[in-house]
């Protein structure tokens, strides 16, 4: 069909993604999530007889997203009749130019310069959840002509999952990275500072934005020029997080921050601005795909001081400061290809929560090492991990499918995916999980 071929000129080159959203409603209203390519799929019309889209959302070598929608109708012999939608995605809605093709008959051969395929109009579909949403078509088409309806989902891919948020487009080979940018003052008189911070790892992102020494007042976050949301400043703070999929207690992130001039406005205009600096958009590579891995188990390099035979200042060559000198002697730096040294033990609690417990665990083999704290049976939200009393990261608390809660965080060197990256020795050091200011567990963690 001449339509398809039409496909091929617009979508040149493109990878297609067959993949749709479950069948759970997040309750979203309009605007509150952007399409992604977890909105592929069979949706019907709602109050229509066997008729509805077929809808793909593409992704172009040059990044570009778009989507290609096949209505299925019928026409005024009540016969079926088919016709094609391409166009762009605008956070919650899909704008697409319309086409109809006539007068090919089945099985018709190709007849070059026969081109049937005709531009009859434009159509915009606007979802208000994953599950649903509205259909406007105009056109000079003298059976379709205007109209609307809603739309329903009716069908989705095995194990997939839709959140609305950005997360949904994420490449299944994105590694964790942290970027962070600072916001300096845009105007003469402003004494206030701020930072963006963007992280990402598969299926998740995070962008946050916090601002000090502003006067106490309603300020916006504008992204990309674009006003995303309301900051209140309090005692000279103030601070908006965005997470995707949502969280309770942070916006849902739907919108793109990287590549994007970030500004906090009051009033008048801008405040704090990033200026020239973006954060960067480019992927951070598969798992364990590391060139220059700060730790390099290498036994023979003689003594050194402090970590036992061959430590020296650091984990080996490369490894920088972090894992540092002083921690006394019969300390293992390295093993043998093939085996691994672990060292695991009971956080203990201080009754703050009476049922709060956990464990921290350290491994070594011979290409990297490894450091993770996991916590069971305390109240869902986020607690801090502290090691030697310095922060080195949140643990966050969920609640288990099948009862109670836990969470976990881990380090890595070289850092991978879903690891923080371990630039610290945990051993003879002091592990404490704090509640807000109480410690909840702790224990002084062994050497070896």
């Amino acid at each position: 069909m001449k339509a398809l071929r039409l496909i091929s000129i617009l979508t040149l080159t493109t990878s297609i993604f067959f993949f749709s959203a479950n069948l759970f409603s997040h309750g979203q209203g309009p605007g509150s999530l952007m399409v992604t390519r977890y909105f592929t799929g069979a949706w019907e019309q709602t109050r229509q007889e066997s008729q509805g889209l077929s809808l793909e959302v593409i992704s172009q070598l040059d990044g570009s997203r778009k989507s290609v929608a096949y209505w299925y109708t019928y026409g005024a012999d009540r016969k079926t009749a088919w016709y094609l939608g391409i166009g762009n995605l605008v956070e919650n809605r899909i704008e697409m130019d319309l086409y109809d093709s006539t007068d090919v008959g089945f099985m018709q051969d190709e007849v070059p310069g026969n081109d049937s395929v005709q531009n009859i109009g434009t159509m915009t579909i606007v979802f208000d959840s994953c599950n649903s949403g509205a259909v406007e078509f105009e056109t000079n088409h003298a059976e379709v002509g205007n109209g609307s309806f809603d739309i329903t989902r009716v069908s989705e891919v095995l194990n997939t999952h839709c959140s609305g948020g950005i997360s949904d487009d994420m490449h299944a080979d994105t590694m964790f990275g942290v970027q962070r940018m600072d916001l300096a003052p845009a105007r003469e008189g402003i004494t206030g500072s701020g930072y963006a911070r963007y992280e990402d790892y598969p299926g998740h992102m995070e962008f946050e934005v916090e601002v000090t020494g502003l006067p106490d007042g309603d300020y916006h976050l504008y992204v990309g020029m674009r006003d995303r949301g309301g900051m209140t400043v309090a005692n000279g703070y103030g601070r908006l997080e965005y997470r995707s999929p949502g969280e309770t207690g942070s916006e849902m992130l739907n919108f793109e921050p990287r590549d994007m001039l970030i500004e906090i406005h009051d009033n008048q205009g801008v405040v704090l601005s990033s200026f020239e600096n973006r954060f960067t958009p480019e992927q951070h590579g598969q798992y364990g795909d590391n060139d220059d891995p700060r730790f390099r188990c290498r036994p023979g390099h003689g003594p050194g001081p402090g970590m036992g035979p061959g430590m020296g200042p650091g984990m080996g060559p490369g490894m920088g400061p972090g894992m540092g000198p002083g921690m006394g002697p019969g300390m293992h730096y390295c093993v043998d290809e093939g085996e691994f040294i672990e060292i695991e033990s009971a956080l203990m609690s201080t009754a703050v929560l009476p049922n709060a417990n956990g464990s921290a665990e350290w491994r070594m083999n011979s290409n990297r090492v490894e450091f993770s704290v996991d916590i069971e049976d305390v109240p869902v939200g986020t607690y801090t991990l502290k090691v030697g009393g310095i922060e080195r990261g949140l643990i966050r608390v969920y609640e288990m499918r099948h009862g109670g809660t836990y969470g976990r965080i881990r380090f890595r060197d070289p850092e991978t995916t879903y690891h923080e990256h371990l630039d610290f020795e945990p051993r003879g050091q002091s592990v404490e999980v704090f509640q807000d200011s109480n410690v909840i567990l702790g224990i002084d963690f062994p050497l070896e």
